[in-house]
């Protein structure tokens, strides 16, 4: 993650990323999917935490988004973490895929 988003976040939300990530293999591993992405932001153009390289991303174009963008849409990103609108949207996924023993 880019040290000025990073600042632009803050360190507890950046610090919570890490740990989504961590999470995101957690769960490839358990149910025995790739993960790649998870969503921020959706509504529009969606943007996602990259989990092989930790950084935020537009879905469609797989580009990280630009120190402006990211200013532009941190605080939706920032409500979405701090709500658990993320975890939701993690977990949402996972009852998509029998688990284990099914």
């Amino acid at each position: 993650m880019n040290g000025e988003i990073r600042r632009l976040l803050g360190e507890d939300l950046a610090n919570y990323l890490e740990l989504l990530r961590a999470k995101m293999a957690f769960a490839e591993e358990l149910y025995g999917i790739k993960i790649n992405y998870v969503p921020l932001v959706i509504g529009g153009e969606i943007v996602v935490l990259d989990k092989n390289d930790g950084k935020i991303k537009w879905l469609k174009t797989k580009r990280p988004l630009t120190v402006e963008e990211f200013k532009s849409l941190s605080e939706k990103i920032r409500e979405n973490l701090e709500s658990g609108y993320v975890e939701m949207l993690l977990a949402m996924n996972m009852s998509c895929v029998n688990g284990p023993g099914e």
